[in-house]
């Protein structure tokens, strides 16, 4: 599954913590990189995340497109 612009994202391999870090994509980037939108800043400084992130390393919660 690709990962488009304005779908719901998390980090893969976090499915039993309450805790997530939740961003929306707001760009692709042509070298294989997507831009994130981080919801929940608190908890995306705690794992340390970056505004640009591999999309290999993103699971999708909530698709934009059918």
């Amino acid at each position: 599954m690709s990962i488009n612009i304005g779908d719901l994202i998390t980090l893969k391999g976090l499915k039993n913590t309450t805790e997530k870090p939740l961003g929306i994509v707001i760009m692709i980037w042509a070298v294989d990189h997507a831009e994130i939108m981080w919801l929940n800043h608190n908890i995306s400084k705690r794992f340390a995340l970056s505004k640009i992130v591999d999309p290999k390393k993103l699971d999708i919660i909530n698709s934009s497109r059918n």
